[in-house]
């Protein structure tokens, strides 16, 4: 159960991470990039083809001092800068030819859109994520006013003193650093020149606030501020409780799985032992019903199968004794030197008789054998069965002439080809007629017809009949019902399996029935198709 535990849990969980976290090949993201590319492309091109037309009759030397004129107007970051400016863009600048535009998410996740101005080596930046500037300034204006003028209080070369002085009453750093030692981007730094603060975060996923003092050459640093731990704790609650959930629930769906292949598994392994009446006993709620249903009715039949086997075998057993027996007993006669001229020929003849009933006999069985096995299609074919039929039936009526044949083919199946295997269910035909000859006083019907969605061909005489208690009998190898011991005089009891055999083989059946005429009906029916 843990493997499989195991699989179902990778099989749940490797995909939603790839789709999550695994950016580089994953289809969503690549559908998602393209998808906001055309969005931002088609939404600032237009802005983007404006401030061009700004900059068309400013010198070049001229621009960077354009620009924050045009980006006042403007709550979006918009900045001028170089292939060699540092931005969080990983591709090459310098290959963007003019009217192109890139679409890329810097570290924080915020957008931003470049376009070179037209074939100079610079290009407007205009970065889209408005809101995390916004919310930073909102969140920090209010305490960094008060610690610029706790400063302005305090002459400027006491300012470190008065920030070691506050510190401990924030749970960061305050420090002055140089303004020429700034460790920031092309984007940051212009945000910096134009309103006096920009914040970043750093690599250890922490935030870090810069903001201009009187002295130009001095920037108070806050930070770096960690990522609030209640909130990453919360994010990784939320990770758990997911997971433990969908956990619990592939544990849910394998236990009752697990269980059931197990029971499964024990009984296949003691139905291959010999156990042949093992059943397999899974709820018809269980993901696996269908399979233990397909598995029970597989054990049915291989137990039917070998129970008649073994019925088989015996019975085989007992009509191979009695003729062996007689061939035993002739040639130790034969072999006699009280036996007169007379009495070894008539060994003789029971030797020949012997060997033709053994004959006969296993011949029978090699029929019941074939017919026994799966349907072979390359026995199949197309044929005109009527026509065989009557052809069949005239050969029958020039042997038994004493004997009335009646036959009725219906008209729609007089000419009609069948897929049929024509050698056995011929075979079937003449296994029918011979035991209605043993049994007839006078009349045989043979009718060829279709029933709705069924073909059927009967036969039926004028004789005793069979009781209906006895009917399910007759369709059993070395079966008869009028003699326990099976003379051979009288077959062996394997035509009519034969017959059964040969009906399944066409997927169908056979059955026996009272006639009109007083004796047997016999019918084998099978599908049309």
């Amino acid at each position: 159960m843990i493997k499989l535990f195991i699989r179902i849990w990778i099989l749940v969980f490797l995909p939603l991470f790839y789709l999550i976290y695994i950016t580089a090949y994953n289809p969503i993201h690549a559908v998602n990039d393209a998808a906001r590319f055309e969005r931002i492309t088609a939404s600032f091109k237009g802005t983007l083809f404006l401030i061009e037309e700004r900059l068309k009759n400013t010198p070049q030397s001229e621009w960077k001092q354009k620009i924050p004129t045009i980006a006042d107007q403007f709550s979006y970051e918009l900045t001028l800068i170089s292939a060699q400016d540092k931005i969080d863009y990983y591709g090459d600048l310098d290959q963007l030819p003019a009217k192109e535009f890139v679409v890329y998410s810097d570290h924080n996740g915020a957008d931003a859109i470049i376009k070179r101005v037209f074939d100079s080596p610079f290009f407007i930046h205009m970065m889209l994520g408005e809101t995390q500037e916004r919310r930073m300034s909102n969140l920090s204006k209010g305490t960094i006013q008060l610690i610029i003028q706790n400063l302005q209080q305090t002459p400027q070369s006491q300012w470190q003193a008065k920030l070691k002085q506050l510190q401990p009453e924030f749970g960061f750093d305050l420090t002055l650093v140089a303004r020429q030692t700034l460790d920031i981007n092309a984007i940051k730094l212009t945000q910096f020149d134009r309103t006096g603060m920009t914040w970043l975060i750093n690599e250890d996923n922490e935030t870090e606030i810069y903001q201009a003092t009187q002295n130009k050459n001095l920037v108070l640093k806050i930070g770096p501020i960690p990522v609030p731990g209640a909130t990453l704790m919360v994010f990784l609650t939320m990770i758990v409780v997911f997971v433990t959930v969908v956990s619990l629930g592939i544990l849910i769906f394998v236990f009752p799985l697990w269980r059931d292949l197990t029971k499964l598994s024990n009984t296949a392994s003691l139905f291959g032992s010999g156990y042949l009446d093992q059943r397999a006993a899974i709820g018809r709620f269980s993901s696996i019903s269908r399979l233990a249903k397909a598995f029970n009715a597989m054990a049915e039949r291989i137990e039917k199968m070998v129970r008649s086997q073994r019925e088989l075998t015996n019975a085989i057993a007992h009509d191979l004794r009695t003729p062996l027996s007689r061939l035993s007993f002739a040639f130790e006669m034969l072999d006699s030197i009280e036996a007169s001229d007379d009495e070894k020929e008539r060994y003789k003849k029971s030797i020949a008789s012997g060997i033709t009933t053994l004959d006969y006999l296993i011949n029978q069985i090699l029929m019941l054998s074939r017919y026994s096995r799966a349907t072979d299609i390359t026995h199949f074919g197309h044929c005109v069965l009527a026509q065989q039929i009557r052809n069949e039936i005239s050969l029958l009526q020039t042997e038994h002439s004493k004997i009335v044949f009646e036959l009725g083919i219906s008209p729609e199946l007089q000419d009609k080809s069948l897929f049929i295997d024509q050698r056995a269910m011929l075979r079937a035909l003449n296994n029918l007629v011979s035991n209605a000859l043993i049994y007839t006083d006078h009349t045989i019907r043979i009718n060829f017809v279709q029933l709705n969605h069924e073909y059927c061909l009967s036969v039926e005489d004028d004789g005793e009949g069979i009781a209906e208690e006895d009917r399910d009998k007759v369709f059993i190898p070395f079966k008869q019902l009028d003699n326990e011991h099976r003379e051979a005089s009288k077959g062996h009891g394997l035509g009519l399996a034969i017959v059964q055999q040969i009906a399944e083989w066409h997927s169908g059946y056979a059955l026996v029935n009272t006639s009109k005429l007083g004796g047997a009906h016999f019918e084998i029916r099978w599908p049309v198709k």
